[in-house]
């Protein structure tokens, strides 16, 4: 069986992509939304982040990137857990409350404090408790993996995505996405 080599870095240096036409092009991949919370020194903390991804089964591990000139990123670091709040497909103005450059997000956020002490939003239709596992800056963004240690399934509503600049409504679709067939 082949194997594929390790990767050594990230190359750097000048490139010819234009970053407005890099995100234009890019913006027709649809991402999945999510808001990223915890417990800081200084209070609860949170930010959206439209990169969130599974990573692996076994151990349950998940990822997200933060910009690395982000604000918040060094106050959701030095917590022990975080947890990751899936919005639903209605919860748009939620998720852009955790994107404004704000002292206090949480202000008329209805959320509760899990038994870990982690700030998990009342609307979530997913929850998810984890403990970092790995953090990399990755180009201008820091890769962050977290290991799963509790997950709630609290509603069945479609998620929150965003595609070419917007939020899209899953939930007019006639056909519901289910298993078919694309375990490669």
């Amino acid at each position: 069986m082949p194997t594929t080599p390790p990767l050594t870095g990230v190359p750097s240096g000048p490139t010819t992509i234009d970053a407005v036409d890099y995100r234009r092009v890019l913006g027709h991949v649809p991402t999945s939304v999510a808001v990223v919370t915890a417990n800081a020194r200084s209070g609860p903390v949170g930010m959206t982040v439209g990169s969130f991804t599974s990573v692996s089964l076994d151990p349950p591990l998940i990822a997200f990137f933060v910009d690395r000139s982000s604000r918040t990123w060094p106050r959701l670091y030095e917590a022990s857990y975080f947890g990751i709040n899936i919005l639903g497909h209605g919860h748009s103005a939620l998720c852009q409350a955790f994107s404004r450059r704000s002292e206090d997000r949480f202000l008329d956020v209805d959320w509760n404090p899990s038994a870990r002490d982690v700030p998990l939003l009342d609307e979530a239709i997913v929850t998810l408790e984890c403990t970092r596992a790995k953090v990399d800056l990755i180009g201008d963004h820091y890769q962050v993996v977290g290991r799963v240690e509790t997950m709630e399934l609290r509603a069945t509503d479609p998620p929150l995505i965003f595609l070419r600049g917007g939020f899209v409504d899953m939930s007019s679709s006639d056909e519901a996405p289910g298993r078919d067939g694309m375990n490669a």
